[in-house]
């Protein structure tokens, strides 16, 4: 089932705040000169503080154009592309590192979630670095109940629906781990957060390192 949220963000562009921390601390491995792709850069924020910490060859894709349009508005230097596909026009292993924050949230069919993770998998260099950053399922009565009605409606666990009629998805760990199929896992953390509504949420990052494959030896 494809539940397609380009038009709740196209909607809602102008106000939301994302607010997944970026520890650049765990990118300090790559050099300055590395080419970084934000898969999903929303407004361009996080491509902001990587700029603001050095790196500069950097591109954010998205498919929500009114997002691109708002990050171009208030960061002119970005590269900031809109997309109408998953697959981008680029070559294999076109990037020494990919940021991919509060994406997966965003996809409710595990095809298209499978299909966002092989494309990073073939654009990250083998030995480079994927920074994943999102929800894994949240505890308390308030997402349960939320949980329970998106089951029902979706048959998709973890699914719910925000009061602005956006849909989104929390996920097991066990279901993020076998997304990041393919890269070596180097660190891994749970951080408290808050969620572009200001609620309090717990967030999970990753940093995996791309393996290579049988044929890339």
């Amino acid at each position: 089932m494809s539940t397609d949220p380009r038009g709740n963000w196209d909607a809602n562009a102008a106000v939301l705040t994302f607010t997944h921390p970026l520890d650049t601390s765990w990118l300090a491995s790559l050099p300055i000169t590395a080419r970084v792709l934000d898969y999903g850069c929303g407004y361009g924020r996080t491509l902001a503080e990587l700029r603001d910490a050095g790196w500069r060859n950097t591109i954010g894709v998205d498919l929500s154009g009114e997002m691109i349009a708002r990050g171009r508005a208030k960061h002119p230097d970005l590269d900031l592309r809109h997309i109408d596909r998953m697959r981008l026009a680029e070559p294999d292993g076109a990037f020494d590192a990919a940021l991919l924050f509060a994406v997966l949230t965003a996809i409710l069919d595990e095809t298209e979630q499978d299909a966002v993770m092989a494309e990073l998998r073939r654009l990250v260099r083998p030995g480079g670095l994927l920074y994943l950053s999102d929800y894994p399922l949240q505890a308390g009565s308030r997402y349960a109940e939320r949980y329970a009605a998106g089951l029902a409606r979706f048959g998709v666990e973890g699914a719910w629906t925000r009061e602005d009629g956006g849909v989104f998805r929390h996920h097991p760990r066990e279901r993020l781990r076998t997304l990041t199929d393919g890269f070596s896992l180097i660190a891994e953390r749970e951080i408290d957060a808050t969620t572009m509504s200001g609620s309090p949420a717990v967030v999970v990052q990753m940093l995996g390192r791309r393996a290579p494959t049988l044929d890339e030896g």
